[in-house]
């Protein structure tokens, strides 16, 4: 199984450009829900281009820039149909959820990279991971840098703690 990766802002508005056409009515946002996600795709990649997360999740553990944890589970309710604050509720116990950490453990866990359950990682986790390897030695950064996979990893992060973190899907 592979994991899609995609910035946190461009999956945002591709969400709300789903939510403006599932609705039938016309987009009431400004700008535009599509001209919006146009505007952050014509950024530049919006997606990792590799899928499997094991080595690299090997060497964020080797790192410090992440760690092993299973994620909690969490019942999120129905509520009913057509209620506003319930289905506000809804969405913000999902995204509690999705972006959930462990107390006391810093980078990105490694659960948030191993399934395609839409985990949010944030811009305080990839900050805790980039600095976890601004500790690792000198020499042994070098080493790791050799292997293409690894520097685009790196890369990626960059750019996603300037869009918001991203989402594992």
């Amino acid at each position: 199984m592979g994991i899609d990766l995609e910035l946190a802002d461009v999956a945002a508005a591709r969400y709300q450009l789903d939510s403006c056409q599932d609705s039938g009515r016309p987009c009431a946002h400004d700008p535009d829900c599509e001209e919006n996600l146009y505007r952050l795709c014509s950024r530049g990649p919006s997606e990792f281009p590799y899928r499997q997360f094991h080595g690299i999740n090997e060497i964020m553990q080797l790192t410090g820039m992440g760690y092993e944890a299973k994620p909690k589970t969490e019942t999120i309710q129905a509520g009913i149909p057509g209620d506003e604050q319930a289905r506000q509720d809804r969405a913000a116990a999902d995204l509690r959820w999705r972006s959930q950490t462990v107390p006391g453990m810093t980078g990105i866990p490694a659960f948030k990279l191993r399934s395609n359950d839409r985990w949010l990682v944030t811009t305080r986790e990839i900050d805790e991971a980039l600095a976890a390897y601004a500790q690792v030695p000198a020499e042994q950064r070098a080493s790791l840098q050799v292997d293409s996979k690894w520097v685009s990893w790196l890369e990626w992060l960059a750019l996603a703690r300037e869009r918001g973190g991203f989402e594992a899907e």
